[in-house]
């Protein structure tokens, strides 16, 4: 009995991560090139309208942030940060386009601040409900294999489902959603003798080194989610093979969470995430190789990164909440979580809309005509993420982490 309810904490926390998954997946991956292309607003406008939307979507983490440390996740920042999401959804998918440039960088910017209200609360809760080291492990560990399976089901829904019930599935999944969030419950704050600001956050020098290799690495992942479709259809001929590339990856991902989880416990959270992070720079850059008709070998590299993308999910998210536990008892108990998390959730979207920024202005400017040529494509997809990943793992063995997970010291 003990165990199933031990299960049920760790299912009802990670919930979230189903939804949210499945809903972000199209809007990151699909939505900036499908508007560029179809939608009729093309690379630039594009490009533009989701840097400067990121840009706003930064600055709404930090006060989130804060809002939670001080007054905890109640029921009404939960349902309204659902409400907004739902709204802006069902305006991208239901109504025609093209709009109004202004328009459209409204409703993204409300989707992305809904998308905050709800993920610095969610993903701050492990720094309060985990009591050590391995239940921090399995609370980060059970989100992110749900968001990765959220993932595998946004990728397989356009093949099981008819064009006509995408946007039901659409309406399914927010109601999921719903209930997810209900079934978090209102998070009162923790009585604390002081929260601290974020300037004394930014001001240990410990934020810091784990701060700036999660942003890199948050870029090196988001570049090549932006370029996947025109890396397909202009280098390899094969847009078909897009749903099976990403099943590929993702899935592996799904089945590489429990060996980083392990690997963790043995080596430490630092050593296994370099681990992950050179043998997926290794294996990615073996896609500058590729051309026509090497669609095989391309899934082949996408299931082997795949294997690596458990330890750039769970590994980093579980050294962020040792971090932020170790700075609250610091401080007398002081209210650090959803701050702490604001601050790595803005830095994560900081990186996907420079990914998105600087990418589709670096394929406009080289566009011959209306498509890019096969060498920026492959530049901007394979070689910028490789270098970036292995900037990060070199980055990573400069400072001293113990405190991190350097040092395997499990309870």
């Amino acid at each position: 009995m003990r165990r199933s309810s031990q299960y049920w904490r760790y299912f009802r926390y990670a919930l979230p991560g189903l939804p949210l998954a499945a809903l972000g997946l199209p809007f990151y991956i699909y939505a900036p090139l499908w508007l560029a292309e179809q939608g009729g607003y093309g690379y630039t406008i594009v490009g533009a309208i989701f840097f400067l939307a990121r840009i706003s979507d930064v600055a709404s983490d930090l006060p989130v942030g804060a809002w939670v440390d001080s007054r905890g996740s109640h029921r009404m920042l939960w349902l309204g940060s659902w409400l907004l999401i739902a709204i802006s959804a069902v305006a991208l998918i239901a109504l025609p386009h093209p709009w109004p440039a202004a328009a459209l960088a409204l409703v993204i910017v409300l989707l992305m601040l809904g998308w905050t209200g709800l993920t610095v609360p969610w993903l701050a809760l492990p720094v309060n409900l985990s009591r050590n080291n391995i239940d921090r492990l399995r609370y980060n560990s059970s989100r992110e294999g749900m968001l990765l399976f959220g993932t595998l089901l946004a990728m397989l829904a356009p093949a099981i489902l008819a064009p006509a019930m995408l946007p039901s599935a659409l309406l399914v999944l927010l109601l999921l959603l719903f209930i997810a969030v209900v079934l978090q419950g209102g998070q009162a704050a923790e009585p604390a003798s002081q929260s601290l600001s974020f300037k004394v956050l930014l001001g240990d020098a410990r934020v810091r080194r784990l701060a700036l290799p999660w942003f890199v690495n948050m870029l090196a992942n988001a570049i090549p989610g932006t370029v996947l479709l025109l890396f397909m259809r202009e280098v390899l001929h094969a847009e078909d093979a897009v749903p099976l590339a990403l099943l590929s990856y993702f899935l592996a991902g799904l089945i590489g969470v429990p060996f980083w989880y392990f690997l963790a416990k043995k080596l430490g959270d630092v050593r296994s995430w370099r681990i992950g992070l050179c043998s997926s720079a290794i294996l990615f850059s073996f896609a500058a190789l590729l051309g026509e008709g090497d669609v095989m070998w391309f899934i082949a590299i996408s299931v082997g990164t795949g294997l690596a993308l458990g330890a750039d999910q769970a590994l980093p998210s579980a050294m962020q909440t040792g971090l932020a536990q170790e700075l609250s008892k610091e401080h007398n108990g002081a209210a650090i979580g959803a701050r702490m998390f604001a601050l790595w959730s803005m830095l994560s979207k900081a990186a996907m809309g420079l990914a998105v920024g600087v990418s589709f202005l670096w394929l406009g400017s080289q566009a011959e005509m209306s498509v890019p040529p096969v060498w920026a494509i492959t530049a901007v997809y394979v070689v910028a993420p490789v270098v970036l990943k292995l900037l990060v793992f070199f980055m990573l063995g400069r400072s001293p982490l113990a405190y991190q997970g350097e040092k395997p010291v499990y309870e």
